[in-house]
């Protein structure tokens, strides 16, 4: 009897054993992994070529990013293809095709006939789909594709309560014989229609993102099993009702508990690496405040993957774990020859025009110093805006008025040492025109007084960090937060900076013509229509509008024009501004090119002196602080 006990009890257990094993196999199979692959800040850069610099470039563009899409697809089968926003604007292609030689009534994009052949099946908004181009060329781009585009907080101007396009999309995939309700919703920063006033206004309104996330995510929550966030907005820890927060919310979308899986641009970083810092972040899980995200930089030079651990139970899906890749485009990944048929013909229509002469300079233009002092890539903006304004205020309203100028350095650096302007002394070809001026801005004008032209000043000063004299260590100049494109530098005037100074009180001795600025001094300044329309926080910008917007002149085609019209142009700075000069304990340093010692002796320009390349191959360069104005 004995015996039998223990066989029966011997049976039993490996009953329940075989019970244990087949469930947990079960269990093992019921779980699938979601691959959400997400591009963003594509910007039209089809093909691995920088037409700027007129060269091949490994490290770019979507016919490689396609190649790394369909090794993905290869590897699993339950993938979500989606973007995250300005991919019909940027490089020359889509000027090309919207100005040069435009597409006709029934033709789309390459672009979007590029991410049709993907498989696409969502993208969302960006920015610059709404300010450089009109709202025709981004519904054509909207009707030409095969995905929906999603936008959460774009609204009819003629009827608040109507989307520009649908706010979501809800996406089904069959896993494991169950169906998996995904909520894809799209977010653009409500500055854009500011950056794009002239042909937004009276056609859309854009809500705040963190408003309408509010409202839309949890609505979409309860239609879905899990909630993708397009956010083409940046990353900020900035208070949550400030400016820098209001355009780069992604920070704030990601603390909402119906979030699953967070896709974030604009910036042209890459998430986890760049934010690794911040407060919430979690860079080894790719997280921030638990929230599976990823940023996949620009260009194509990245694809960015969420992969999620889904299983199905009872009706229910749940999100047992997650991982954040990058697969970063190098001289390693393949051109994908599929894009690039389809890319091929407006590609090489593109390098043709980009190799057009115009003109020559009989000095190097480059931005290698131009966040430390006067610099020509800044001189010949100014210098061509000025000539088209001196010859369009010749007579009228405003032909009394004194004209000043207001120029950046758009490629200066960003911590890359392949990202500045660099036009070297001899032909200048329109591809070069490009290099210095990369936006598809437009002209426009302000009308400001003394007062106002210093306030100005003083937000272009935030792109130095406070220097204190009294420290013996060595203190970097540049503030790397700044972006280069909103240190404008003002022709018409003189002025100093002095860093050893507060933010907000930096700007001294400003003068025209000797005399003081003040604010019964009136002037128009010729500037563009992103930071007329408050693009870079500069107070006067934010609070006035242009007196004239003349519409469809370019910045570019005026710097074009302008050097076509001389034939030779020798942009050697003026230097009108200077940093000022004062006695330090310690050293003073900034980051730039590291070949810009060879400018700098080329040009016997005083006081900098190279100390070191960083670990990002930058060069470290020593600034002569206590003599600076001479």
């Amino acid at each position: 009897m004995v015996k039998l006990l223990t066989r029966k009890n011997l049976y039993l257990t490996l009953f329940l054993a075989l019970i244990l094993i087949f469930s947990f196999s079960f269990s093992m199979m019921a779980a699938e992994t979601l691959s959400i692959m997400a591009t963003s800040d594509v910007h039209q850069y089809l093909m691995p070529y920088d037409y700027m610099e007129d060269n091949v470039d490994e490290t770019i563009g979507f016919s490689k990013i396609y190649s790394l899409i369909e090794d993905e697809r290869a590897k699993n089968e339950n993938t979500l293809l989606l973007d995250n926003g300005d991919l019909i604007q940027g490089s020359l292609i889509g000027l090309y095709e919207y100005q040069i030689e435009p597409i006709t009534e029934d033709e789309t994009q390459t672009i979007i006939k590029a991410y049709n052949h993907a498989g696409y099946e969502a993208a969302t908004i960006g920015n610059h789909e709404l300010q450089d181009y009109s709202m025709d060329y981004l519904e054509k781009a909207i009707a030409g594709a095969d995905f929906p585009f999603v936008s959460a907080n774009i609204k009819l101007a003629n009827n608040e309560d109507e989307y520009y396009t649908n706010p979501y999309t809800i996406i089904t995939k069959n896993i494991n014989g169950k169906d998996l309700r995904i909520g894809v919703v799209g977010f653009v920063p409500p500055q854009s229609m500011l950056w794009g006033k002239d042909h937004l206004e009276g056609n859309i309104i854009i809500e705040d993102i963190l408003e309408s996330a509010k409202k839309v995510i949890p609505e979409l929550a309860q239609k879905t099993d899990l909630v993708v966030v397009l956010s083409h907005s940046g990353i900020s820890d900035s208070p949550v009702d400030s400016y820098d927060a209001r355009e780069n919310a992604s920070y704030y979308i990601a603390q909402m508990d119906e979030v699953d899986a967070l896709i974030t641009g604009h910036h042209h970083g890459v998430f986890p690496d760049d934010y690794a810092d911040l407060e919430g972040v979690d860079a080894e899980a790719g997280t921030i405040f638990g929230v599976p995200t990823v940023m996949p930089g620009s260009w194509g030079s990245a694809l960015g993957i969420i992969d999620l651990e889904v299983e199905e139970n009872k009706g229910s899906w749940e999100v047992l774990d997650h991982q954040v890749r990058h697969r970063v485009v190098d001289e390693n990944v393949k051109s994908h020859p599929e894009i690039e048929e389809i890319a091929n013909d407006v590609h090489e229509k593109v390098i043709e025009y980009v190799r057009t002469p115009i003109g020559d300079t009989e000095r190097d233009i480059t931005s290698y110093l131009s966040r430390v002092m006067d610099s020509p890539v800044t001189q010949v903006i100014n210098d061509a805006q000025l000539w088209w304004a001196e010859q369009e205020f010749a007579e009228g309203e405003y032909s009394d008025l004194p004209i000043l100028s207001a120029a950046a350095p758009f490629r200066a650096g960003r911590e890359d040492a392949d990202y500045f302007t660099e036009v070297m002394e001899g032909g200048v070809t329109i591809g070069d025109v490009t290099d210095i001026y990369i936006y598809d801005n437009q002209i426009r004008v302000m009308q400001m007084n003394g007062e106002q032209i210093i306030e100005w000043l003083e937000r272009s000063a935030e792109n130095f960090n406070r220097i204190d004299p009294n420290l013996e260590s060595t203190q970097e100049l540049l503030n790397p937060e700044f972006s280069a494109y909103n240190f404008d530098v003002i022709d018409g005037i003189e002025y100093e900076l002095d860093v050893t100074k507060e933010i907000g009180d930096r700007v001294v001795n400003a003068s025209y013509q000797g005399e003081p600025l003040t604010e019964d001094m009136e002037f128009l300044i010729v500037t563009n229509d992103y930071r007329a329309g408050g693009g870079g926080d500069f107070p006067p910008a934010v609070e006035e509008d242009p007196v004239y917007a003349p519409s469809g002149v370019v910045n570019r085609e005026i710097i074009m024009n302008y050097i076509e019209e001389n034939g030779t142009i020798n942009p050697e700075p003026d230097y009108n501004w200077s940093i000022s000069s004062f006695d330090t304990a310690g050293d003073v340093t900034f980051r730039s090119h590291p070949e810009a010692m060879d400018y700098i002796e080329k040009y016997e320009i005083p006081n900098i002196s190279f100390v070191e390349t960083d670990e990002n191959g930058m060069g470290v360069y020593k600034l002569d602080v206590s003599n600076l104005n001479n």
